[in-house]
């Protein structure tokens, strides 16, 4: 009877064994190919439009970011299948442990909890942190993000290192680990559509609805403004001496909301010089006013200094 219950265990965990292989393998295939999949629908792997010649018989970037998908996860599933042999084993191996001496079992648990604990404690949580970004929807390579202040396309995501390529072609890389906790804002979560606003501010002696034409027409007029819908324009402050303006359009990637930001600030700055019109009012006056001898010394040199 204990033989059969022995059996019947075994073939059990055996059982579930492979059933835990076959949907882990197909787990890993299947985010595979989606994340290749995504990449070669990409018509754009840089976060600022560029026009940087490729050297002969250099691979793509697309195609460079595929095969280290692909790497990526082959050791994935090298390290997925090591585990969940261990665990079976170890599940395998539970009937038998009352045959073997319990300082022995107990030498071999605190061995392994030693090196597991200090030793190949930074190793283990980079590669279980890889693992995760790995199979994260929330940052995947392609992506356009700033991270730290910076700005740039996840270039790899590798179990040690994610590197990001920033917008002047340098690279940061970040420590998978540190990578979990860290705030990102993302350009291509859901969609690549951008609604892009560019903010000014301009003196109340403008004429206001000037202003807006202006700041609209330098919209509409950049080969990036993607939108069936009219450009839009907010007064969104009155300041002291200015109104604070935005004006916004949309696009439909990173990479051209960066051109269009340009394209946006450039016809603004050039139509307000060509009429005239100042961007803000600020004027200093200093007017007679009567006070002793001293004081006015003072006013004069200070007034003085300033006009120099």
């Amino acid at each position: 009877m204990v033989i059969d219950n022995l059996y019947i265990y075994l073939g059990t965990v055996s059982v579930v064994g492979v059933a835990v292989i076959w949907w882990a393998t197909s787990a890993l295939l299947k985010s595979k190919s989606n994340r290749e999949k995504r990449l070669r629908r990409l018509k754009n792997f840089n976060s600022v439009q560029t026009s940087l010649p490729k050297a002969e018989g250099q691979i793509g970037e697309i195609d460079a970011a595929v095969e280290k998908i692909e790497s990526r996860f082959s050791i994935i599933r090298k390290i997925t299948f090591f585990f969940i042999f261990i665990v079976l084993g170890l599940a395998l191996s539970l009937p038998f442990l009352n045959s073997m001496p319990a300082a022995m079992v107990s030498l071999m648990v605190a061995v392994a909890t030693t090196v597991l604990g200090f030793a190949a404690k930074p190793v283990i949580e980079n590669i279980i942190a890889g693992v995760v970004l790995s199979l994260s929807k929330a940052i995947r390579v392609g992506d356009t993000v700033v991270i730290e202040g910076q700005y740039g396309t996840v270039e790899d995501i590798s179990l040690n290192h994610t590197i990001i390529k920033l917008w002047n072609w340098k690279r940061l890389i970040i420590p998978s680990s540190k990578m979990l906790s860290l705030e990102l804002e993302s350009f291509t979560y859901n969609d690549t559509y951008i609604w892009v606003h560019v903010e000014f501010y301009t003196s109340y002696e403008n004429d206001l609805e000037l202003v807006r034409e202006m700041a609209i027409e330098s919209v509409k007029s950049s080969k990036h403004f993607i939108s069936q819908d009219p450009p839009d324009f907010w007064v969104m402050d009155l300041d002291k001496d200015s109104y604070q303006c935005w004006v916004a359009g949309w696009t439909n990637s990173a990479s051209r909301a960066w051109s269009l930001g340009s394209d946006i600030r450039t016809g603004i700055a050039m139509r307000f010089q060509a009429a005239g019109i100042k961007t803000h009012n600020f004027q200093v006056r200093m007017e007679p006013h009567p006070m002793g001898f001293e004081q006015e010394s003072s006013l004069h040199t200070l007034s003085s200094s300033v006009q120099g």
